[in-house]
């Protein structure tokens, strides 16, 4: 059986991963949108640098929103 602070702790990941994935996406599509205005770059490298922007991004972001959603639930 679980306890509240185990359904309150999912709720706080599951948000957390919503937003810094969503975050990281919209990295990715910056990215690819500024590699596109400039041009000049092979296929390989703005796949590579699209991946490493997402995964860099994932990185960083995922403590912050988790830090951020436990302090606003009270944990």
């Amino acid at each position: 059986m679980e306890t509240k602070s185990t359904a309150v702790d999912r709720s706080i990941l599951r948000r957390s991963a919503f937003w810094y994935t969503g975050t990281s996406l919209g990295v990715v599509v910056l990215f690819l949108t500024l590699t596109e205005l400039v041009g000049g770059y092979r296929i390989a490298a703005v796949v590579g640098g699209a991946i490493w922007s997402f995964i860099l991004s994932m990185i960083v972001t995922m403590p912050l929103y988790t830090a951020y959603f436990k302090h606003r639930s009270g944990i």
